[in-house]
């Protein structure tokens, strides 16, 4: 048996001794009442109830390792519960009344913990580690205080025990009573500020979360809240006495709602093992090998958490990926949790889930070898998908470089040849009107103006056959519009989109059909273009081909990540535009 496991063992069974014995104690004869159990049969009832489903809930969250702390605080809290009971226990031994004295105050400290440690959270941030802390350090030192100060004989305020503390030292009856009443004050303000605190991380929690945690966190601030009721009626009349109100309805509202807590527990150990059950047919299903991207939806499925994401790590890229290739950033905070799932000494997975469905512990525990096997094929699906699209988008970061360089030469053509061409033709037909006179040399500068201009004709040509600034400046129907215009063939348009595309669908698209113009212009018929947008993708069909597209135009669609097909003298190009 392991060190926790005993330890387990151990705590649970001291909660069946205190029950036991706090059984002996109510079952003795006695003349006056020294405990709320003995005041009525509902009383009794009520009081053992709530200790023993405190104990039981405890003893089964024992069971669950991924619990936490659950189940020791529930079975110190049934402890604490169920000490009262020895405290006035009239006729047994001192020792175990004044033990009982010292555990009972720590039913509040316990309740604080459990409830600022709900399920699926861990006891972190310094409000909520400063306030489990602070209620713990002050219901010691005021249960110690006690215990080595009060004379129980002494007080005029005593009914349950008011004769035995084996552990006094000293007898001060003013000092007892300062330390009581702080211990009173801060169960108060302490409580109430738990309360809030789970209150609001209950309420700002995810879905998830909320849906998982509140079986305990309510139950658990009900109780809180029945304590600070007693402490705070009790801070005002000291005289307390299990036969008159307020004292009597605290009494059975504080056993009501810790018998909710321990019912609340109890169904939240249940509901995490009935995950497992269905932890085990995801297991089953994952050995079939199921098809890529089906991990995550199964685990989703399987453990109820909608935002549970599935991120592979690719070790030549340095990134995670998801199914699809696309990279993720899985995210780690107070509510989700990051579980790594290794396979021989290699991470297969990451997957991120919510803490209050599953703790990583558990999830890798209940992953087998052959599921582990599934998983792991499914990684590699993803990583040779993930390697195609960064194949994809390397093919269109060239096609986007080779569009820019062309651009850039369109702009060089236009910018520089051209006005140079333009100004040498200014000065050609300065140079003619001021040669009239010389019909020879007149002549000759006319020639040089025919042939520069035919020269800047063919370069325009040129600079809009390597790139259409038309197409980036008014866009594809623009351009298409000017091709059509220019074709040494009849061309007719039916259908172009109005919306602007991104410039790679556009000049993809545009590429298809000027190559199509240019391999038809010998011909005596004509082309017909339909360009038609739908569900984020372009199809371009040009009908009446008479030549099939060339290797470079279909890598050309093949780098946009389209498909490009030739049937009956119709190229149809399908072009994704997200």
């Amino acid at each position: 048996m392991t060190r926790g496991a005993f330890s387990r063992v151990l705590l649970v069974a001291s909660g069946v001794f205190v029950m036991v014995v706090a059984v002996v104690a109510a079952g003795q004869p006695r003349v006056v009442l020294t405990t709320y159990a003995a005041g009525s049969a509902a009383a009794n009832v009520a009081f053992f109830i709530a200790g023993l489903a405190l104990i039981a809930a405890g003893g089964l969250a024992a069971g669950d390792r991924a619990s936490g702390p659950l189940w020791s605080l529930c079975v110190l809290g049934g402890i604490a519960w169920l000490a009262p009971a020895w405290v006035g226990w009239d006729t047994g031994p001192a020792l175990p009344r004044s033990v009982g004295m010292v555990l009972a105050p720590f039913l509040v400290p316990v309740l604080v913990h459990l409830l600022l440690a709900a399920p699926g959270r861990r006891l972190s941030g310094p409000l909520r580690r400063t306030a489990v802390a602070g209620v713990y350090g002050i219901t010691a030192a005021a249960s110690i205080g006690l215990a080595l100060t009060r004379n129980p004989f002494l007080d005029p305020n005593c009914w349950s025990n008011c004769a035995d503390n084996t552990f006094r030292l000293v007898s001060d009856p003013g000092l007892a009573r300062l330390i009581e009443a702080i211990r009173l004050s801060a169960s108060v303000g302490i409580g109430i500020l738990a309360v809030l605190v789970a209150t609001w991380q209950l309420l700002t929690s995810t879905p998830v979360a909320r849906a998982v945690g509140w079986m305990v966190t309510a139950p658990a601030a009900l109780a809180i809240t029945a304590e600070v009721c007693y402490a705070a009626v009790l801070r005002g009349d000291p005289a307390e006495s299990p036969e008159r109100n307020p004292f009597v309805w605290i009494f059975f509202a504080r056993s009501a709602a810790l018998t909710a807590l321990a019912v609340g527990v109890t169904w939240y150990v249940v509901q995490r093992r009935r995950r497992g059950t269905a932890f085990l047919t995801l297991v089953n299903e994952l050995e079939m090998s199921p098809g890529i991207g089906s991990l995550q939806a199964l685990l989703s499925r399987s453990l109820g958490d909608n935002s549970l994401t599935v991120a592979y790590w690719l070790s030549r890229a340095g990134r995670y990926v998801d199914a699809l290739g696309h990279a993720v950033n899985p995210e780690v905070d107070q509510d989700r949790a990051m579980t790594a799932i290794v396979r021989s000494g290699t991470q297969v997975a990451v997957v991120s889930h919510e803490r209050a469905i599953l703790d990583d512990q558990t999830l890798r525990q209940r992953i087998g070898p052959a599921a582990l096997l599934a998983i792991d094929n499914e990684r590699l699906g993803v990583e040779l998908t993930a390697h195609l699209q960064e194949l994809r988008l390397s093919r269109m970061r060239i096609v986007t470089a080779a569009d820019e360089a062309r651009r850039q030469i369109e702009r060089d053509l236009h910018d520089g040849a051209q006005q140079r061409l333009l100004s040498v033709l200014y000065e050609l037909r300065l140079a003619s009107s001021e040669s009239q006179e010389d019909a020879h040399l007149s002549g000759a500068l006319d020639a040089l103006i025919e042939g520069t201009q035919k020269s800047l004709v063919e370069l325009r040509e040129l600079a809009q056959g390597i790139f259409p600034a038309i197409l980036d400046e008014a866009g594809l129907g623009a351009a298409i519009g000017t091709l059509a215009d220019q074709a040494g063939c009849a061309i007719e348009i039916r259908s172009v989109p109005h919306v602007r595309l991104p410039a790679p669908v556009e000049r993809t698209a545009y590429l298809v059909v000027s190559e199509t113009v240019g391999a038809a212009h010998a011909r005596s018929g004509g082309l017909t273009v339909n360009m038609d947008l739908c569900d984020e993708t372009l199809t371009v069909c040009v009908d009446g081909a008479d030549k099939a597209p060339s290797e470079y135009l279909a890598d050309r669609v093949g780098a946009a990540g389209g498909v490009l097909s030739v049937n009956s003298g119709a190229i149809r190009a399908e072009i994704p535009c997200g």
